[in-house]
C-alpha cells in the first residue's frame, strides 16, 4: 500500500543518494526522514536568512542555490573556478557560499584581505587551529582544548621552519632527493607523477620521520590511504557528516595506526629535530600515543599535499611550452657550473631568477588556498569595507580569487613566468599573495620553495626530460580546493635519459666545452 507522495519521496531519496555519489562519498541508504531533514529542514532557516538579508545591504550576499542543505556544493564540485569567478563578477568581492549546511564568506580582493590580516582580534584563527586538528586529523577534544597545548606545538614548528633554522631539514631533503632521483625508473615512457610527485612525497616523509618510515608506514598501503584521505580533507574541514565519510575516516585511521606503531617503537635517530621536539612537547603534555600520531599526520599532510604538486605543475607547464624545458636547463647548467653547494644555492634568492619566477607563477596558477578566519563569539561585529560579519561567521580569504585577477594578470589562465621577471615584478608587487598573511602566514613557505628548487636542480642535472608526443596538458581537478596545490586530472608521459655531469667553471679555463645540441632541452 502506498501513501500520498511516496513516488516523490522515492525520487527525492534517489536524487540525494546520486548527489552524494557524485561528490565521491560512500553510498549510504537514506530513509525518508533523513531525506526530509536534508532537503526541507534547512529551508525555513534559509528563507528567514534571505528575508533578513533583504533588510540590510551590509551583510555579504549569498550565491544563489536550490537545495537547502547541499547549497552550492554540486556546482563547486564540478567547476569551482567558474562558480567563484561568476560570484565575484555578479556579487562583488565579498560573497557567501553555502556548502552542506555551512556558510563560508569568501573575500576575493587584495586590499580587503590585507585589512582582515591587520585585524587579528576581530578575525581570529586561533579557534580554527584546534578545531581543524580535531575534525580533519582526528585529535581528541581533550588534547585540543588543553590550555596552550596547540599553541606551544605550533610555536615549536614555526621555530624549526624559520629561514634561520630550517637548514637541517633542507640538507636532509637534498640527501634523500638525490637517492630517490638516482633510482628513478628508465623504462619508456614514465609518468610525471612517477618522477616528481611520488618521489618528492617519499623524500618529505623520510625528511620528517626518518628513512625507515617509508617501509613501515608510507608503504603502498600507506600511500593508498593517504591519497584517499587527501582527496577528502576539504569535506572533513567543513565537518561533513561522519556516516558519509566512512572510507575517508578508515583511510585516516590506517595512517594514524601506522604512525602510532612508528612512535611506539621509538623515534629513530635520523628523524627531524622538528618531529623530535614535537614528540617531547606532547609527552610533557601527557598526550596519548594516538594524539601524538594525529599531530604527526597534521605535520605530514601539508608537506605531501603542496610542494610536490607545485613541482609537478612547474614541469608540466614547461613541457607544453614552445622550447620545453630549455630555459630551466640553461639556468641549472649556469648555476651548477659555479660549483656552489646546492643547499647554499637554493637559499640564494638571486641565484636562479627564472626558476624563482616559475615557482611564483606556478603557485599563482595551480594552487587554491584558503586563509580562514573566525569572528569571535560576543556582541561585537566585524567589518571590512562596507561588509559586516557577525560573531561566529567563518571568513575565507580566497587567495586564488586575487591571484587570478585579470586586472592584475593579463590572461590569468596562461602560464607566463615573465610576469615575475624584470619590470613585470613591479606590476604584481603587493598584489600577489602566495602564502596568506598576518599571524597565520604559511610557516613552511621558505622550506617549500627551497625544496622545489633543490628537487628541480637535482632532477634536471641528472636527467634529460622530454615530452612524449600526442598529449594534452592535464586539467585542474575540481576537488580538494582551498588547501594548496590543485591536483591534476590525468598525467603526462615523458622520456628520461641520464645526463653527463655538468662541467665546472674551473675546468673551462683549459678545457673549452664543445657545444652539443641536446634538442629542446639543451644546456648551451
Amino acid at each position: 500500500m502506498s501513501f500520498p507522495g511516496q513516488e516523490l519521496m522515492a525520487s527525492a531519496t534517489a536524487y540525494v543518494e546520486r548527489v552524494l555519489s557524485d561528490l565521491g562519498l560512500a553510498r549510504v541508504q537514506l530513509g525518508p526522514s533523513m531525506v526530509l531533514s536534508i532537503l526541507l529542514a534547512p529551508g525555513a532557516l534559509i528563507y528567514l536568512g534571505r528575508r533578513g538579508m533583504s533588510q540590510t545591504s551590509r551583510r555579504p550576499p549569498i550565491v544563489s542555490h536550490w537545495i537547502p542543505w547541499v547549497g552550492s556544493a554540486l556546482e563547486v564540485q564540478k567547476d569551482p573556478d567558474s562558480v567563484y569567478r561568476r560570484a565575484r563578477q555578479e556579487l562583488g568581492p565579498v560573497f557567501g557560499v553555502r556548502l552542506f549546511g555551512s556558510t563560508l564568506y569568501h573575500v576575493a580582493d587584495t586590499d580587503l584581505i590585507t585589512a582582515i590580516y591587520k585585524q587579528p582580534q576581530m578575525f581570529s584563527a586561533n579557534p580554527m587551529q584546534a578545531t581543524f586538528l580535531h575534525i580533519v586529523f582526528g585529535m581528541s577534544m581533550e588534547a585540543c582544548k588543553q590550555p596552550n597545548a596547540v599553541s606551544e606545538l605550533i610555536e615549536s614548528m614555526h621555530r624549526h621552519l624559520s629561514p634561520t633554522r630550517f637548514e637541517p631539514l633542507l640538507s636532509s631533503f637534498i640527501a634523500h632527493s638525490q637517492a630517490q632521483i638516482s633510482s628513478l625508473p628508465l623504462q619508456m615512457p614514465v609518468s610525471l607523477h612517477t618522477i616528481v610527485t611520488q618521489p618528492m612525497r617519499n623524500v618529505d616523509c623520510a625528511m620528517l620521520f626518518g628513512s625507515n618510515f617509508l617501509d613501515k608506514c608510507y608503504n603502498q598501503a600507506g600511500k593508498t590511504a593517504f591519497s584517499k584521505f587527501d582527496e577528502s580533507v576539504p569535506l572533513l574541514a567543513i565537518n561533513f557528516p561522519a556516516y558519509l565519510m566512512r572510507d575517508t575516516i578508515a583511510a585516516r585511521t590506517t595512517l594514524i595506526d601506522g604512525i602510532c606503531t612508528y612512535l611506539e617503537e621509538g623515534v629513530p635517530e635520523d628523524a627531524s629535530e622538528l618531529l623530535k621536539e614535537a614528540v617531547q612537547i606532547a609527552h610533557s603534555l601527557g598526550w596519548s600515543i594516538r594524539d601524538q600520531a594525529t599531530y604527526g599526520l597534521s605535520m605530514m599532510w601539508p608537506l605531501l599535499a603542496n610542494a610536490p604538486i607545485v613541482a609537478y605543475w612547474l614541469l608540466a607547464f614547461h613541457l607544453f611550452r614552445t622550447g620545453g624545458l630549455s630555459p630551466l636547463y640553461r639556468e641549472v647548467h649556469s648555476v651548477l657550473s659555479t660549483g656552489r653547494d646546492l643547499a647554499e644555492l637554493v637559499r640564494d634568492s638571486s641565484a636562479m631568477p627564472y626558476l624563482d619566477a616559475c615557482i611564483n607563477e606556478t603557485i599563482r596558477l595551480a594552487t587554491d588556498s584558503y586563509s580562514v578566519r573566525w569572528v569571535p563569539e560576543g556582541d561585537a561585529e566585524a567589518k571590512i569595507g562596507e561588509y559586516v560579519f557577525k560573531p561566529g561567521d567563518q571568513v575565507v580569504c580566497n587567495l586564488r580569487g586575487v591571484n587570478m585577477d585579470e586586472l592584475v594578470y593579463a590572461h590569468p589562465e596562461s602560464f607566463e613566468p615573465e610576469r615575475f621577471l624584470g619590470g613585470g615584478k613591479d606590476k604584481v608587487r603587493g598584489r600577489f599573495i602566495p602564502f596568506g598573511g598576518g599571524f597565520s602566514v604559511c610557516s613552511g613557505r621558505h622550506l617549500a620553495t627551497t625544496q622545489i628548487k633543490a628537487y628541480m636542480v637535482t632532477l634536471l642535472s641528472e636527467f634529460e626530460v622530454e615530452l612524449e608526443n600526442g598529449q594534452a596538458i592535464p586539467g585542474f581537478s575540481p576537488g580538494g580546493r582551498g588547501f594548496g596545490g590543485i591536483r591534476p586530472v590525468g598525467d603526462v608521459r615523458v622520456r628520461l635519459e641520464r645526463r653527463k655531469p655538468p662541467v665546472m667553471q674551473s675546468d673551462l679555463v683549459d678545457s673549452p666545452v664543445e657545444e652539443k645540441s641536446l634538442g629542446t632541452s639543451q644546456f648551451l
